[in-house]
């Protein structure tokens, strides 16, 4: 059992160590996207969509590309387009259980935290 304890309790500390680390990368997401947002249209409206900046005292260089994306496959868009495809709202329903029913399932057991509120 003391065995256990120890695992516990380094699982747990490594559980909130990446909480934290998370916590601070998002953090720092939002302040690039941020900044991100205020760049590119300064390079667009100086047309400098061509040029490669080097920064020397970081070791990098930033260049100015295009980056598309997909909007993501969920149901609702699956039931959308497949309704728009078939014309038929029961072919949609079918098809759409026939997907969610032969999805590959995998059952695992997991560790989950919650912090203990003081009162």
């Amino acid at each position: 059992m003391d065995e256990l304890q120890k695992n516990l309790l380094q699982w747990t500390k490594l559980d909130k160590e990446l909480k934290e680390l998370n916590k601070k990368c998002s953090e720092i997401r939002r302040k690039k996207d941020s900044l991100q947002s205020k760049i590119c249209p300064a390079i667009q409206s100086e047309q400098l969509e061509d040029n490669i900046f080097s920064i020397p005292s970081l070791e990098t260089q930033v260049c100015f590309k295009e980056h598309k994306t997909s909007e993501s496959l969920s149901y609702k868009f699956l039931e959308d387009k497949l309704n728009n495809y078939f014309n038929s709202f029961e072919d949609t329903q079918k098809l759409l259980q026939f997907l969610k029913d032969n999805r590959k399932h995998e059952t695992n057991f997991v560790l989950k935290s919650s912090v203990i509120k003081q009162e």
